[in-house]
């Protein structure tokens, strides 16, 4: 009799997912990359068309550096703080979210947010846009732990911050919930648990940013880790309620997908490397029908400790992504930049044909003679644009602080082409693995020879 309850159950639940997925609305296409950029002075930000060289460089170029100014979440009081992610606001200002507490998944946690004034160029003192009470009030169940804010701004302009509570358990026991403000973060609406399933609507965790689809409903890249890991991605109307998912990834051990829309259809998602055995490298699948349906390609050639990535596009279709680039440890984290070959905008820029192997631009954090010590890490990068085209990234800090680096548009743009003028399309640098294994060949062929030499003797 058990059995055949439990049938009746199977069936009853597979019609009522089957009758919720086939109740949304037709699949949209993506909202294409940003055309331009527009710099503080209101003039159009350019440069040579990407992968082209306009003339012969003959004498060395004027040496540009990238520079950033490095700045300090407002500190907390608490000892803990991780996952910090940004949003431009309306006036020009930047709202950055984070959490903090005692320790990791501790029941003091709560989601600090803080103000960048950008004409005094600094941050606001820290405010808590939730607790866990406020939490346990507003969705109506407890609430063990709260984690990973994301905002986002749907197509109405208005401002969303979707975050990771738990009931019971670990982070595998997760979902995720929503809540609004209408002035900007300073004040915000009652919590909203998301609905990713029809059964036990558990195991969903957000940390990549969203983006846009042509009909206005929003995508976000999501992920599982209870019963396997993988990356899915989230379709939301504007008010934030979910429309339909499809799964990214499928049994690699994959979690916290990106996305880099290429254009209506194509788009590639990358994913932070969570497989037990194998090659610790950034994973990789692509999609050619605005997200349906995702295929599985060769991991990025670039290592990846299982942490988290983060990435943006720049106007003129330049890639930036900052990882940390080892098997394992997080004591150094990097920025990269790949290049589109053609500016053809006919073509589609899809990133496994049209875009350069991932260049180290920058070292942002290398603490070599601090490996042995694991507590000592800088991770959880995340990365936003605004519309003048100046890139914010903040990052976790030993879990002691939140560090922001801001890059304004005209150095960026300058340093990004001077970098792809004067190092060759082919002269990417390898991955440790790489470099180590042709120095590893160098050695043996030189011994190879010297013995040769001897026996000749």
């Amino acid at each position: 009799m058990i059995r055949v309850f439990a049938f009746i159950f199977l069936v009853v639940a597979l019609g009522m997912a089957y009758l919720q997925i086939n109740d949304h609305p037709a699949w949209a296409d993506f909202v294409g990359p940003i055309d331009q950029s527009v710099n503080p002075d209101g003039q159009q930000t350019s440069i040579d068309p990407p992968g082209v060289v306009t003339k012969k460089l003959t004498t060395k170029p004027t040496s540009v550096k990238l520079q950033g100014q490095v700045d300090w979440l407002p500190d907390t009081g608490r000892p803990s703080v991780h996952a910090a992610s940004l949003i431009p606001l309306k006036d020009g200002n930047w709202r950055a979210f984070w959490f903090a507490g005692s320790r990791e998944g501790a029941a003091d946690v709560v989601i600090q947010s803080a103000v960048w004034d950008a004409n005094a160029k600094q941050w606001g003192q820290s405010t808590v846009a939730l607790d866990r009470e406020g939490a346990q009030q507003g969705l109506g169940r407890y609430i063990a732990k709260l984690g990973n804010p994301v905002p986002i701004r749907n197509i109405n302009g208005q401002l969303q911050l979707y975050f990771v509570a738990v009931s019971i358990g670990g982070w595998a026991g997760s979902s995720i919930s929503m809540m609004y403000s209408d002035d900007e973060g300073l004040s915000w609406s009652r919590p909203q648990r998301l609905v990713t399933s029809p059964l036990l609507n558990l195991s969903t965790l957000v940390k990549g940013s969203g983006f846009l689809f042509s009909d206005g409903s929003m995508g976000f890249p999501v992920y599982h880790e209870w019963i396997g890991k993988y990356g899915e991605l989230l379709r939301l109307d504007p008010s934030g309620h979910v429309l339909d998912k499809r799964r990214m990834s499928s049994g690699r051990g994959t979690l916290q997908p990106i996305v880099f829309v290429d254009d209506a259809k194509h788009a590639s998602a990358y994913f932070r490397q969570a497989r037990s055995s194998g090659a610790k490298q950034i994973a990789v699948s692509h999609t050619a029908d605005a997200g349906r349906l995702w295929e599985t390609a060769p991991d990025l050639p670039i290592p990846n400790p299982n942490a988290a990535i983060t990435g943006i596009e720049l106007a003129d279709r330049t890639r930036l992504m900052v990882f940390n680039d080892l098997e394992h440890g997080r004591h150094r984290l990097v920025l990269a930049a790949s290049w589109p070959k053609s500016n053809n905008e006919n073509s589609s820029q899809t990133a496994k044909e049209n875009y350069s192997p991932w260049k180290t631009i920058q070292v942002l954090e290398d603490e070599t003679a601090s490996q042995s010590n694991p507590k000592e890490e800088f991770s959880y990068p995340y990365m936003s644009m605004n519309k003048q085209g100046q890139v914010f990234l903040v990052y976790t800090w030993n879990r002691k602080r939140i560090k922001s680096i801001t890059w304004e548009p005209n150095n960026l743009v300058a340093y990004l082409h001077q970098v792809h003028q004067v190092i060759p399309a082919k002269s990417h640098s390898l991955s440790r693995p790489g470099m180590r294994f042709l120095s590893q060949l160098e050695r043996g062929l030189k011994a190879v020879y010297w013995y040769q030499k001897c026996w000749q003797r």
